[in-house]
């Protein structure tokens, strides 16, 4: 009887409806300069939310989603940018992905921010991001 309450117990705590879980949450934001359009198109293993265009320092854009079990969440987006709006730079982004593990992951962010020099990157709103990847000139 007591195995069968502590399986319970478990159960329940670890096992909680996704309504009980916060959504996780993949932000993007431009900071390329002013009069610079930052191209993005993001899909994961289950969406793709097609081609969209962001102006300088808009309204970050913010995908909100649960993870998948036992399919391992993914979301990429392939980002664009150069001089004139002609795209002369791109790097396709991982944005997140969920490690393997039965139970999901709830409330979790990842900041990716558009620069010149390159695309930056935090794990949450209290860290400054730092530089993590390097345009790519197509």
């Amino acid at each position: 009887m007591k195995h069968l309450i502590l399986f319970i117990l478990v159960t329940v705590t670890y096992f909680r409806p996704q309504e009980a879980c916060v959504k996780n949450r993949v932000v993007i934001h431009n900071e390329l300069g002013p009069g610079r359009i930052l191209e993005y198109h993001c899909y994961s293993n289950k969406d793709d939310l097609g081609i969209k265009n962001m102006a300088f320092n808009a309204t970050p854009y913010v995908i909100a989603f649960h993870d998948e079990i036992p399919n391992l969440t993914t979301w990429n987006c392939l980002l664009r940018q150069g001089p004139n709006n002609n795209n002369k730079f791109v790097y396709d982004v991982q944005m997140y992905k969920a490690g393997p593990r039965l139970i999901p992951r709830c409330g979790q962010i990842r900041i990716w921010t558009a620069k010149l020099d390159g695309i930056y990157f935090a794990r949450n709103l209290d860290t400054p991001p730092v530089l993590a990847l390097r345009w790519i000139e197509k």
